[in-house]
Protein backbone atom coordinates (compact mmCIF):
# COMPACT_ATOMS: atom_id res chain seq x y z
CA UNK A 1 0.00 0.00 0.00
CA UNK A 2 0.89 3.29 -0.90
CA UNK A 3 -0.30 6.94 -1.23
CA UNK A 4 0.64 8.34 -4.75
CA UNK A 5 -0.88 10.95 -7.16
CA UNK A 6 -3.29 9.49 -9.75
CA UNK A 7 -6.06 10.50 -12.42
CA UNK A 8 -9.62 9.28 -11.83
CA UNK A 9 -11.43 8.37 -15.50
CA UNK A 10 -12.71 11.80 -16.56
CA UNK A 11 -10.95 14.08 -14.21
CA UNK A 12 -9.06 16.69 -15.41
CA UNK A 13 -6.23 17.21 -12.45
CA UNK A 14 -4.13 13.48 -11.04
CA UNK A 15 -4.70 13.41 -7.12
CA UNK A 16 -3.42 11.99 -4.03
CA UNK A 17 -5.50 8.13 -3.24
CA UNK A 18 -3.67 5.32 -1.87
CA UNK A 19 -2.99 2.63 -4.51
CA UNK A 20 -2.80 -1.11 -3.65
CA UNK A 21 0.07 -3.54 -5.64
CA UNK A 22 0.36 0.40 -7.34
CA UNK A 23 -3.04 0.17 -8.59
CA UNK A 24 -4.71 3.37 -7.27
CA UNK A 25 -7.74 2.18 -4.92
CA UNK A 26 -10.66 3.54 -6.44
CA UNK A 27 -9.58 0.95 -9.78
CA UNK A 28 -8.47 -1.68 -7.51
CA UNK A 29 -11.99 -1.36 -5.92
CA UNK A 30 -13.49 -1.16 -9.16
CA UNK A 31 -11.82 -4.63 -10.64
CA UNK A 32 -11.97 -6.08 -7.34
CA UNK A 33 -15.36 -5.53 -5.88
CA UNK A 34 -19.04 -5.46 -7.45
CA UNK A 35 -20.06 -2.73 -4.98
CA UNK A 36 -20.68 -0.08 -7.54
CA UNK A 37 -19.95 0.21 -11.50
CA UNK A 38 -18.78 3.70 -10.50
CA UNK A 39 -15.93 3.02 -8.45
CA UNK A 40 -13.31 3.55 -11.08
CA UNK A 41 -14.72 7.48 -11.48
CA UNK A 42 -14.70 8.15 -7.06
CA UNK A 43 -12.05 10.09 -5.29
CA UNK A 44 -10.69 9.26 -1.55
CA UNK A 45 -12.71 10.36 1.22
CA UNK A 46 -9.85 11.28 2.71
CA UNK A 47 -9.52 15.04 1.88
CA UNK A 48 -12.86 15.57 -0.52
CA UNK A 49 -15.07 15.53 1.67
CA UNK A 50 -16.80 18.61 2.43
CA UNK A 51 -19.41 20.16 4.55
CA UNK A 52 -21.62 22.48 2.68
CA UNK A 53 -23.60 24.11 5.65
CA UNK A 54 -20.75 24.53 7.61
CA UNK A 55 -18.42 25.52 4.71
CA UNK A 56 -15.95 23.07 6.78
CA UNK A 57 -14.03 20.45 5.09
CA UNK A 58 -14.79 17.39 7.02
CA UNK A 59 -11.83 15.41 8.76
CA UNK A 60 -13.75 12.73 10.49
CA UNK A 61 -12.58 10.34 7.29
CA UNK A 62 -8.99 11.11 8.42
CA UNK A 63 -9.40 10.28 11.46
CA UNK A 64 -10.75 7.15 11.00
CA UNK A 65 -7.97 5.94 8.26
CA UNK A 66 -5.40 6.58 10.90
CA UNK A 67 -4.27 3.26 12.43
CA UNK A 68 -5.10 3.29 16.11
CA UNK A 69 -3.04 -0.19 17.75
CA UNK A 70 -3.33 -1.41 21.04
CA UNK A 71 -1.50 -4.07 22.60
CA UNK A 72 -3.35 -7.69 23.06
CA UNK A 73 -6.79 -5.86 21.49
CA UNK A 74 -7.81 -5.72 17.48
CA UNK A 75 -9.90 -2.83 16.93
CA UNK A 76 -12.52 -2.36 14.61
CA UNK A 77 -13.58 0.96 12.40
CA UNK A 78 -16.19 1.80 9.72
CA UNK A 79 -14.02 3.85 6.73
CA UNK A 80 -15.02 5.80 3.96
CA UNK A 81 -12.77 5.18 1.78
CA UNK A 82 -14.46 6.44 -1.67
CA UNK A 83 -17.02 8.98 -2.64
CA UNK A 84 -19.21 10.70 -5.16
CA UNK A 85 -16.86 13.42 -7.02
CA UNK A 86 -19.79 15.40 -7.76
CA UNK A 87 -21.48 15.87 -4.54
CA UNK A 88 -17.95 15.53 -1.99
CA UNK A 89 -20.23 14.29 0.85
CA UNK A 90 -21.82 11.08 2.15
CA UNK A 91 -24.87 10.87 0.11
CA UNK A 92 -23.81 9.51 -3.48
CA UNK A 93 -21.70 6.36 -3.89
CA UNK A 94 -19.45 6.30 -0.75
CA UNK A 95 -17.20 2.85 -0.60
CA UNK A 96 -16.51 1.92 2.73
CA UNK A 97 -14.05 -0.93 4.39
CA UNK A 98 -14.16 -2.18 7.56
CA UNK A 99 -10.39 -1.97 8.79
CA UNK A 100 -9.45 -4.27 12.12
CA UNK A 101 -6.04 -2.64 13.25
CA UNK A 102 -3.80 -5.02 16.17
CA UNK A 103 -0.69 -4.41 17.45
CA UNK A 104 1.42 -5.37 14.29
CA UNK A 105 -1.17 -5.25 10.84
CA UNK A 106 -3.97 -3.37 9.67
CA UNK A 107 -6.67 -5.51 7.63
CA UNK A 108 -9.32 -4.33 5.48
CA UNK A 109 -11.84 -7.63 6.13
CA UNK A 110 -14.52 -6.01 3.82
CA UNK A 111 -15.86 -3.63 1.97
CA UNK A 112 -19.35 -2.11 0.72
CA UNK A 113 -21.09 1.17 0.44
CA UNK A 114 -22.99 3.62 2.94
CA UNK A 115 -26.91 3.16 3.41
CA UNK A 116 -27.14 5.97 5.85
CA UNK A 117 -25.32 8.49 7.99
CA UNK A 118 -26.17 11.23 10.55
CA UNK A 119 -23.85 14.25 10.10
CA UNK A 120 -20.47 13.14 8.46
CA UNK A 121 -20.43 10.08 10.22
CA UNK A 122 -21.72 6.86 8.38
CA UNK A 123 -24.13 4.73 10.52
CA UNK A 124 -24.86 1.69 8.31
CA UNK A 125 -23.18 -0.03 5.53
CA UNK A 126 -24.55 -2.75 3.14
CA UNK A 127 -21.44 -5.54 3.00
CA UNK A 128 -20.38 -6.76 0.00
CA UNK A 129 -20.98 -10.68 0.04
CA UNK A 130 -19.21 -11.96 -2.40
CA UNK A 131 -16.87 -14.88 -1.71
CA UNK A 132 -14.26 -13.25 -3.95
CA UNK A 133 -13.78 -10.23 -2.76
CA UNK A 134 -10.13 -10.53 -1.19
CA UNK A 135 -9.42 -9.38 2.20
CA UNK A 136 -6.04 -6.92 2.11
CA UNK A 137 -3.73 -7.38 5.14
CA UNK A 138 -0.60 -4.79 5.43
CA UNK A 139 1.87 -4.76 7.80
CA UNK A 140 1.17 -1.88 10.18
CA UNK A 141 4.02 0.33 9.35
CA UNK A 142 3.95 -0.04 5.72
CA UNK A 143 -0.04 0.94 6.62
CA UNK A 144 0.88 4.14 8.54
CA UNK A 145 3.44 5.22 6.20
CA UNK A 146 1.08 4.91 3.19
CA UNK A 147 -0.98 7.14 5.78
CA UNK A 148 0.79 9.45 6.28
CA UNK A 149 2.47 9.99 2.40
CA UNK A 150 -1.23 10.43 1.36
CA UNK A 151 -2.00 13.28 4.46
CA UNK A 152 1.37 14.97 3.27
CA UNK A 153 0.30 14.72 -0.78
CA UNK A 154 -3.01 15.81 -0.05
CA UNK A 155 -1.93 18.71 1.88
CA UNK A 156 0.64 19.72 -0.51
CA UNK A 157 -1.63 19.20 -3.72
CA UNK A 158 -4.44 21.31 -1.39
CA UNK A 159 -2.62 24.12 -1.09
CA UNK A 160 -1.60 23.88 -5.07
CA UNK A 161 2.45 22.39 -4.74
CA UNK A 162 1.43 19.56 -7.32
Amino acid sequence: MAGCIKDANGNLKPFPILAIDNIPLNIWVHQNTHITDLAETLVPAQGWLYDYDSELALSNAWKLLKPEAYENVAISTVVPILICPDDLDLVCNVVMVEQVVSADQVVWTRFGYAFNHIHDVVTSVVWETSPSTPHLSFPLSEFEKAYNDLKELDKKWSENFI
